[in-house]
């Protein structure tokens, strides 16, 4: 039957420090017919623990370790694995003994989750202890059997054990009416007044005079089949009541302020009955209003995404049938603002009576948005990353063709000079010399700029100049390259206009855009105008050349990108052009139609200011 349920037992001996497993154990862990592993083998085997792991040390501990959870190193692969520890004895020859049974988890989503749990029991031992009011806890024959420290401190007692084991029945000050109730396992409230003297040898109290006012509430527990097993008894000294009471709600105020930062919440849910309890935290991880009650969300689960609601409610039906027991995802919730976020949601069944009315369910969830962010940018950067090497690639590729033509040209040409005689043939060589030296540098400064650009060391410095000079200027530079049949004309203003913005940059833009024009007009003209209005400028450049095909519209504006591969120039003009423009907050556009000519229009802000002639 253990086998069936992925569970086996061990066997600890404290004095050989050896483990004896059981055949389904041994199995998995690849130990031989006597099922026997030393304590440092069985250390060997762990690779990752939720707590430390079980050893000689834990079991000598009073404040043993009961339960852990491994990542073995098993001869299937690493499976998690919980052990707890059942019992000790010890032999006639005073040799420990340690049983405990282990059982196979599903993944270190259950294990993480058992962690919860266990850190919260921890938690819950911890309130207990240091709670600000006494607690006595009897068995039903009315035996002290524990209390915590206030207890010892309320009722001036030395040390815990010189109190356990005397009997409530006896106690000659406990009012004789809530005897009578606690036998009729009846639940009561009452204040009366503690007499210090007349306590007599009922207990050893190191204070024997004086009365303590008491607000006491006594409440008898019940086990799973609903039989009497102990009596609780909580005392407060009335004096102390608010304090206590501020004490706990500061505690509770803590306890939700650090879920809220983490992010964390926490939901205990009875399916049958409708009725549970959750956490702020857990009611905003999952979208929903504080204090909705817990039907109108489990169940209902409005604010996530379809795909991840059916799952969800798919798996509390399956519960309800008892054929699931726990659930653990990820799920998309739906804001108020339009937006989304993502919840990690652990759904644990902690206890299935449904016999008894109970189906408790216990709901962790925890805000994992910023991890999912994380990891797209990752991604992102991953793909970017890898985009960037394509295109260093790329780029060395299309500049050593680029840088190739020109020089070798120059090495061409330059090697045949000293062989020729003829003057005339001689000053063409030098001119193609000239020329493609010309085209080096000019692809040269290309890369460099384009690198200061992506480099981010490019700065604007704005500065008052005139733009028809400058336009003029632009034009001038450019009139020895203009083609034979073509003409290069501006449209001036009557007005002069100066304007605030880069020059630097404006010049080399325009000059990128004449060049362009130029190269593919072997006929008609290319005109330069511009206007002004407000605090934005506008520059085109139209020309009546080949045109560009619809589809590479927006592609020259890449790198490399160009309309005539054939046509000198490394294709940097444009993305050089495009970045400087957007550099000031402008933009570039373009419209062509093949065999009419293009217009590339440059608009950017500036200030302006204008002056009659």
């Amino acid at each position: 039957m253990l086998t069936n349920a992925n569970m086996g037992w061990w066997e600890a001996d404290l004095k050989s420090e050896t483990y004896t497993c059981s055949e389904y154990i041994s199995c998995i862990l690849g130990l031989n017919a006597n099922g026997i592993i030393s304590f440092k083998d069985f250390n060997k085997l762990i690779l990752k623990e939720e707590q430390h792991h079980t050893s000689v040390h834990t079991f000598d501990n009073v404040q043993q370790i009961s339960e852990a959870v491994y990542l073995l190193d098993t001869v299937k692969g690493p499976m998690w694995i919980r052990s707890k520890v059942c019992m000790h004895k010890t032999d006639e020859n005073g040799n420990i003994k340690v049983y405990g049974i282990a059982e196979i988890q599903d993944g270190p989503n259950m294990s993480s989750a058992s962690q919860v749990l266990q850190q919260r029991e921890r938690l819950f031992h911890n309130i207990y202890k240091n709670l600000p009011v006494g607690i006595e806890l009897y068995n039903i024959q009315g035996v002290l059997i524990d209390l915590n420290d206030k207890e010892v401190e309320m009722f001036h007692i030395k040390g815990k054990d010189d109190i356990l084991g005397i009997n409530i029945f006896e106690n000659p000050i406990f009012p004789e009416e809530m005897k009578e109730k606690l036998r009729k396992h009846e639940d009561a409230d009452f204040t009366f007044r503690y007499d210090f003297s007349g306590v007599g040898d009922y207990y050893v109290s190191q204070k024997k005079e004086g009365t303590m006012d008491l607000v006491t509430k006594v409440t008898t527990l019940y086990d799973d089949d609903n039989q009497p097993v102990n009596y609780l008894l909580i005392n407060a000294d009335k004096t102390e009541t608010t304090v206590a009471y501020n004490k706990i709600q500061e505690f509770e105020s803590f306890f939700e302020l650090v879920g809220n930062y983490a992010k964390v919440g926490y939901a205990n849910y009875n399916i049958l009955t409708k009725k549970g309890y959750a956490q702020r935290s857990w009611y905003k991880n999952v979208g929903e209003k504080e204090d909705t009650p817990l039907f109108e969300v489990i169940g209902v689960y409005s604010h996530l995404h379809p795909d991840d609601r059916a799952v969800m409610n798919n798996f509390l039906n399956d519960v309800v049938k008892g054929t699931e027991n726990k659930l653990s995802r990820e799920v998309r919730v739906f804001r108020e603002d339009g937006t989304h976020s993502w919840t990690h949601i652990n759904l644990i069944v902690r206890q299935y009576a449904p016999e008894n009315g109970i189906i408790e369910l216990l709901c962790i969830n925890y805000d994992i948005t910023k991890l999912k962010n994380t990891e797209a940018m990752l991604i992102q950067a991953k793909e970017k990353a890898e985009e960037s090497d394509r295109l260093k690639s790329a780029f060395l590729a299309h500049m050593s063709h680029e840088i190739r033509t020109p020089l070798n040209a120059i090495i061409g040409f330059s090697s045949l000079l000293p062989h020729l005689n003829d003057i005339q043939e001689k000053e063409h060589y030098i001119s193609l010399i000239n020329h493609n030296n010309e085209l080096l540098l000019n692809i040269i400064d290309d890369v460099l700029e384009l690198s200061k650009i992506e480099a981010g060391h490019v700065e604007l410095k704005p500065e008052w100049f005139n733009l028809p000079e400058l336009i003029h200027e632009s034009i001038s530079e450019h009139e020895n390259n203009v083609p034979e049949g073509v003409e290069l004309t501006a449209e001036y203003s009557s007005d002069i206009c100066l304007i605030e913005q880069d020059p630097t940059g404006i010049r080399q833009v325009l000059n990128n855009l004449i060049s362009n024009a130029l190269k593919n007009t072997t006929r008609g003209h290319v005109k330069v105008s511009y206007e002004v209005s407000k605090t934005v400028a506008k520059i085109s450049v139209s020309d009546t050349g080949r045109g560009i095909p619809q589809d590479k519209l927006e592609k020259i504006f890449e790198r490399f990108e160009k309309v005539d591969t054939f046509m000198q120039g490394a294709g940097l003009g444009l993305p050089i052009s495009k970045s400087i423009i957007e550099k000031m907050n402008g933009k570039i556009e373009v419209t062509s139609t093949i065999g009419v000519g293009s217009t590339f229009i440059i608009t950017f802000p500036c200030g302006i200011r204008k002056e009659t002639l």
